[in-house]
């Protein structure tokens, strides 16, 4: 066995903790924050890209000023990639930093250009709409790659009975290839709510000046074209006034994911806990004891719930800064960054780790298996037959199977002797042969006869996975295309020849 070296705890684990987890599970605890403005740099350039690109076709720049703030922009991101380029806390911000190093690599007469029919409020503006463009797009990759492990796996098990759980006591059967497809599916409407930010968030506002446009007259539509916006945010004063909107509404759709996520994960809790032992949780993303050298925990699961609920505060947090303010730039709008910011970060990597879990994930089968014959899990299913065979109302047949789970106790599975004890005390002449009462005894037999839409029988969660399926490529084909586009564009502003 392998003994881990870098954690106290480990070494009875069968694998090395995957580090991803590990840092995913410690968080801030040992990782510093980046500067929020450090975050928005690359946004920054490629916004100064655009503005100066637009200038120069529009005849407002010259060619040897636009070359050279072009060439000072690509010496600032060399800098910044190699690790040698910080912010200066006195100059405020990205944009008056970014400026400045331009200007005293190419001279005041070039960098004094590059802010011409232009504000930071537009420019901020449209660096977080970038910022937050991208990472929209980084998670629906997350998410793609989640589903695809759920679908993969459901298709695996559409067979694999199980207990269905309702207030953590038993129910109904299913199968865990349902149960996975519960999961994807939510998952899909966040990967849809995803999509639809994305239409919004993608518009530009860069032209709006301070809010109320300027008598340069730039051509948004050439900087929509070169930074890969759909259209101009058309209004400038709603350009500015809408900080904080787009923010919430980026929160608001991570917090609605990592609640779809702390679902899956308590789920993992339980059906992994060593009670219950239907799922095995890979050793690569448990942790340890500093003192108990048995234990075997699910960090990254419980990581996870908390998350939400940090997320669910950052959301509450966005929702108020915008309400006081009046039309056109408010510094109380520079919060917002930094909230969103804290969303993004700490849920991003939330959808890798389950992709982690998931596939390493141990299905017992035989222990599923033996669970369903525990709880009485059949017992809707006998009383819907004999309503459905038999011509008896529901209702009735619900209380002969209630007596009958009654006179089988203490037995877990209802035994044929009770159910015909509970027949004849209500007088129906209603006999069950050994054969149909043992096809009603078989979980996947059960689930066969539930053959309709969206249900657990074996077929109808092969119809679900092929339908998910099928979403999902069309879901990804829109954020697909307007990633190759965003691609595009930035290739074209950092290799601009004037």
């Amino acid at each position: 066995m392998k003994t881990n070296q870098n954690q106290v705890w480990g070494s009875h684990l069968q694998s090395s903790p995957a580090q991803e987890n590990v840092m995913f599970c410690a968080g801030r605890d040992v990782q510093p924050l980046p500067m929020a403005d450090m975050a928005l740099l690359p946004y920054d350039l490629w916004t100064n890209r655009a503005h100066a690109i637009m200038w120069y076709e529009e005849g407002v720049l010259p060619k040897d000023v636009i070359t050279k703030i072009l060439i000072g922009l690509s010496q600032l991101e060399e800098n910044f990639l190699k690790g040698d380029f910080e912010l200066d806390q006195k100059l405020e911000d990205v944009h008056i930093n970014v400026e400045a190093f331009v200007t005293k690599q190419q001279g005041a007469d070039i960098g004094g250009w590059m802010h011409v029919g232009r504000s930071r409020n537009d420019q901020a503006a449209c660096d977080t709409r970038l910022f937050l463009r991208d990472a929209l797009l980084r998670q629906a990759k997350n998410l793609e790659k989640l589903i695809q492990k759920l679908l993969r796996q459901a298709a695996e098990h559409i067979e694999t009975v199980m207990p269905g759980l309702t207030h953590y006591q038993p129910g109904m059967l299913t199968s865990w290839g349902h149960w996975l497809c519960s999961h994807a599916q939510a998952l899909l409407r966040d990967l849809e709510r995803l999509k639809f930010l994305l239409v919004p968030i993608n518009r530009n506002p860069l032209g709006a000046a301070a809010s109320f446009g300027t008598s340069w007259c730039p051509n948004r539509k050439r900087t929509t074209e070169l930074m890969a916006f759909s259209e101009p945010e058309l209004n400038t004063l709603d350009c500015i006034s809408t900080r904080g909107e787009l923010e919430s509404q980026v929160a608001q759709g991570y917090s609605a994911m990592m609640n779809h996520l702390s679902l899956l994960a308590q789920d993992l809790i339980f059906l992994s806990h060593p009670y219950v032992g239907m799922l095995g949780l890979p050793d690569a993303f448990l942790t340890g004891s500093s003192i108990m050298p048995q234990k075997k925990n699910p960090d990254f699961a419980e990581v996870i719930k908390g998350k939400t609920a940090l997320a669910h505060g950052l959301l509450q947090s966005l929702l108020g800064v915008p309400k006081g303010m009046v039309s056109g730039y408010n510094r109380d709008s520079q919060v917002c960054k930094y909230l969103v910011m804290d969303v993004i970060r700490e849920c991003e990597p939330a959808p890798n780790i389950l992709s982690g879990v998931i596939s390493d994930l141990e299905i017992r089968k035989k222990v599923m298996r033996n669970r369903c014959n525990e709880g009485f899990m059949n017992a809707v299913d006998l009383a819907d037959s004999l309503s459905r065979n038999h011509g008896v109302p529901f209702r009735k047949c619900y209380h002969l199977l209630a007596k009958a789970v009654r006179l089988s106790s203490p037995s877990e599975s209802i035994t044929k002797e009770a159910l015909q004890t509970a027949l004849d005390d209500e007088n129906l002449r209603i006999t069950f042969s050994d054969e149909d009462f043992a096809a009603l005894q078989s979980p996947l037999a059960v689930l066969t006869q539930r053959d309709h839409l969206g249900s657990p029988a074996p077929e109808r969660v092969r119809e679900q996975i092929e339908f998910m399926q099928s979403r999902l490529v069309e879901d990804l084909e829109a954020i697909r295309q307007l990633l190759t586009n965003c691609e595009e564009a930035q290739t074209i502003c950092k290799n601009y020849q004037a």
